[in-house]
């Protein structure tokens, strides 16, 4: 679960630095980038009791890997690249809103507010690392954000969401 906390901070702090120098209008980018966050929050709820933990997770850091290749492979001006913006930041805010969703069902009660603490620490240092990446030459801040989440779709599979303690 440190690994989806981490991955899911770095990436959402490294895309919304990274938004000063997508390509297109950035006042666009950054409306089409508000109402996907706003979007994927309400629907990682859904995906979770629809789906399950592991499933959720999957899907959302595959749909943040497709946007942020898209954004580093594709070149688009426009319409497009927000498109792509929008993919990207989706499927993080998705996740984002998942770990806090997924984590008190993963643990005791009585170490739910310790391992929030613990995965939250490690989150917040991994997002130290953001600013930094972001101002990265082209395509690379991209490429950090496509392959932590491909990374983390693949971690996500390990998930144990159904842990009975005695």
């Amino acid at each position: 679960m440190i690994i989806l906390w981490s991955v899911t901070s770095l990436n959402y702090y490294l895309i919304t630095y990274y938004m000063k120098y997508v390509p297109g209008n950035i006042y666009v980018n950054t409306t089409v980038s508000t109402v996907s966050e706003i979007v994927g929050y309400s629907c990682s709820g859904f995906a979770y009791k629809l789906m399950g933990g592991k499933s959720a997770f999957f899907l959302s850091f595959l749909i943040s890997a497709i946007g942020g290749f898209l954004i580093a492979f594709v070149p688009a001006v426009g319409y497009e690249i927000a498109s792509f913006v929008l993919i990207a930041k989706f499927g993080i805010s998705f996740a984002f809103n998942l770990v806090y969703v997924i984590t008190p069902t993963l643990f005791p009660t009585d170490l739910c507010s310790t391992s929030f603490g613990v995965c939250n620490a490690f989150a917040m240092l991994s997002s130290v690392f953001s600013p930094m990446i972001a101002e990265l030459k082209e395509p690379v801040p991209m490429l950090v954000y496509g392959f932590t989440s491909v990374a983390a779709t693949f971690a996500s599979i390990f998930l144990f969401t159904k842990v009975k303690y005695d």
